[in-house]
């Protein structure tokens, strides 16, 4: 039978006599799972953690760095000059802390296992949330689950491969004086690296909290053309927020991207409006 012919006390028999001590219940059981799936992620990077870091983490720093390349290239073809075809400066790090390389290789498989686990913890926590919904919301929040996932891989990878060697480009090149030398931490290369492509991952999720914030009710699509200019700001503070790096180019590197996310945004919560009018 048709998921959409099946009586909604069929599909959910339980839930429609739960109370609100069941639903905490309900709520402590998916965040103790959650907190199950980031420990065993957590774990499994940690025993692959050397490769990691200097595979993925370490990666960005190198010159033959894909985004370096690709920076290289799109200056050549729109500038026709060699103006963005950066080399890093040579990196020394080293650990002042006694626990420095521990906390920094469990600071890399906690981020690396919470990234690679997202679509898992996505599915817990919509898996708390669907016995509220009618069938309807059901099968169109299912099919949403992907874009959720697909949008927040698309933000670290854009954070990673391109957000991350401006960035890097920048600070390692940058002077105060001509005496000092960087030497830079290992915690605050792994920290940087994390950050922010953990934090672009979760602002390009954009879309989705327009969709919710639509769907109860408490934006509209006249409301988010109207206060755009005020969106943009705040936009671009994020964007400022989420790359260290207090260059204004990869500040908008991250901030335009935003902004059109902002704008498909306004395209979903129309969707919403016309759907609920349907409805």
């Amino acid at each position: 039978m048709p998921l959409d012919q099946v009586d909604a006390d069929e599909l959910y028999p339980d839930d429609k006599s739960m109370g609100f001590f069941d639903h905490l219940d309900e709520l402590r059981a998916r965040l103790v799972k959650i907190a199950y799936i980031l420990i065993v992620a957590t774990i499994i990077c940690f025993v692959f953690v050397e490769d990691i870091f200097n595979l993925i983490v370490m990666s960005p720093f190198e010159p033959g760095f894909w985004g370096y390349e690709f920076f290289c290239k799109a200056g050549r073809l729109f500038t026709n000059s060699d103006a963005l075809c950066w080399t890093p400066p040579k990196l020394s790090m080293q650990s002042q802390q006694i626990q420095g390389q521990f906390v920094s290789a469990f600071k890399i498989s906690f981020v690396v296992g919470a990234i690679a686990s997202f679509p898992m913890v996505v599915w817990q926590l919509w898996a708390f949330v669907r016995p509220a919904l009618n069938l309807k919301e059901v099968k169109r929040v299912q099919r949403s689950l992907f874009v959720v996932s697909l949008l927040f891989f698309t933000g670290v990878a854009f954070a990673y491969f391109l957000l991350v060697p401006v960035a890097t480009n920048f600070l390692l090149t940058y002077s105060l004086n001509e005496n000092i030398q960087n030497i830079i931490t290992i915690s605050s290369v792994t920290g940087f690296v994390s950050f922010m492509s953990l934090a672009t991952g979760l602002v390009f999720e954009l879309p989705v909290l327009i969709y919710i914030l639509a769907s109860i009710g408490l934006v509209t699509s006249d409301l988010l053309k109207k206060y755009w200019r005020y969106a943009a700001v705040i936009i671009f503070i994020i964007a400022g927020i989420a790359t260290p790096s207090p260059d204004m180019f990869s500040q908008l590197l991250l901030g335009l991207p935003l902004m059109s996310l902002y704008v498909v945004g306004i395209q979903i919560a129309k969707r919403v409006e016309k759907r609920k009018a349907q409805d």
